[in-house]
């Protein structure tokens, strides 16, 4: 006991709350039954279906791993059931395993590459998606799963992994600031709590991101759309932000099916009030989006990503019909062949699908081979149906129609998305006016 009345020591960890040691005791055990998972799981008797795989892909340059949840379940359904209500720590979790477990596996790894990237859990599930309509406050926080047709998607970007921040006045720097993952940003702390002798104190707002010294990861914000066949009758598709890290980013495109497995989460929704409005802005509401850790593209049907597997005969069938002389007629016959006439429409329909070529005229300006059509006409003259038919045909085809709309008609406005900076289309609805 010689030295215990030292009065150097003053502090044992020994004295901190028991209800933090259990639960940073409860997530080892988590992240070693992840382990476990990643190593022990197989099929059959010697197909080590992840361990396996986490090797493979890593040797070929792809630090991700993709998970089925129907495995973890089966493997340990307490872990899955702990994955799915509180996915955010644990899929952190699951990631540590899996990085410590390639450790393993790839050792020894060739000069110049001994240290481990880290990877990436992508799920996936053969559960029942939800409907958009369905997400409420209640999912917040939780892992879900949502079906959609993706209508737009930012270019890949940077985000901060880690920040390390630097004091204009006194240069002290603080590395290593962990960044949340998703649509959320870093607020930098507003005061420099350096201690200065015989110096004035650092100003309001000191610091300033080094960028060299910061980790970054790629991102991308997609948009869907509900798929039109749970639409309800007379009501307007409703969208849902998502977002997408990492490996995950550029595997579908605007047009394509999808199913996402995600992380219901909320963000900071609208900006600051104009000047001159004296409304607040609403501290307390959060606009909805969905943090992705999956994404399965529909390799069937409309919207599909895989390209159309094309026979020798069915190539040698194609040649032919182009080398036809009535062709243009024949193709404008085939569409819609249920309505009746409308010969001149139905070819401008044709060569809408087909689209033009892209032209450089010699004065150096260019014109694009997109096709746009208007169609003008009575009710009931069959528009929509001819609408219609182009959603079934076109694979990457979006169906959209005013049947939310008032009795007062559309109007139609450009505005810019604040995600993509990109000008779009919109329709809306004006108030109906005052009847006399």
């Amino acid at each position: 006991m010689d030295g215990f009345d030292d009065p150097g020591i003053f502090f044992s960890d020994n004295f901190a709350g028991e209800d933090q040691q259990d639960n940073q005791i409860n997530l080892q055990a988590v992240k070693q039954t992840f382990r476990e998972f990643i190593r022990e799981f197989h099929q059959g008797n010697f197909n080590y279906k992840y361990r396996d795989a986490l090797k493979r892909q890593y040797n070929l340059k792809q630090y991700f791993l993709e998970v089925n949840f129907e495995d973890l379940a089966a493997f340990d359904e307490t872990l899955a059931e702990k994955l799915k209500k509180s996915p955010t720590e644990h899929i952190a979790l699951f990631e540590s395993a899996a990085t410590e477990v390639v450790d393993e596996i790839t050792a020894p790894r060739p000069l110049g590459e001994e240290t481990v990237v880290p990877i990436q859990i992508m799920l996936s599930g053969a559960s029942r998606p939800t409907d958009l309509r369905k997400l409420q406050s209640q999912e917040v926080s939780q892992l879900v799963k949502v079906a959609g047709i993706v209508v737009s998607a930012s270019g890949v970007k940077a985000k901060a992994e880690s920040l390390t921040i630097q004091c204009q006045s006194c240069r002290n720097t603080i590395a290593n600031l962990p960044v949340k993952l998703g649509l959320e940003g870093y607020q930098l702390p507003r005061r420099c709590n350096t201690e200065q002798v015989g110096a004035e104190k650092c100003p309001l707002d000191p610091f300033y991101i080094v960028p060299d010294m910061s980790s970054c990861i790629d991102y991308q914000v997609l948009k869907i759309q509900e798929v039109p066949e749970h639409l309800p009758h007379g009501e307007m598709p409703r969208h849902l932000q998502i977002y997408v890290d990492r490996f995950l980013c550029e595997k579908v495109v605007p047009g394509n099916r999808v199913s996402i497995l995600g992380i219901y989460s909320i963000k900071k929704s609208g900006g600051k009030p104009a000047r001159k409005t004296r409304e607040k802005v609403a501290v307390g509401i959060r606009a909805p989006y969905l943090r992705a850790v999956g994404i399965q593209a529909d390799q069937e049907g409309r919207g599909h990503t895989i390209g159309l597997n094309i026979s020798a005969a069915e190539e040698k069938e194609f040649k032919q019909l182009s080398e036809s002389e009535n062709v243009f007629e024949r193709v404008a016959k085939s569409i819609a062949p249920s309505i009746y006439g409308f010969e001149d429409i139905k070819k401008s329909v044709a060569c809408l699908l087909f689209g033009g070529s892209r032209k450089l005229l010699p004065d150096g300006l260019a014109r694009r081979g997109d096709v746009n059509l208007l169609l003008l006409g009575d009710p009931g003259t069959a528009k929509s149906q001819l609408l219609k038919f182009v959603e079934k045909v076109a694979p990457i085809a979006v169906y959209t129609s005013g049947k939310g709309s008032s009795a007062a008609g559309l109007t139609a406005s450009v505005l810019r998305d604040p995600v993509t900076t990109s000008s779009a289309f919109h329709r809306h609805s004006p108030l109906a006016p005052p009847r006399q």
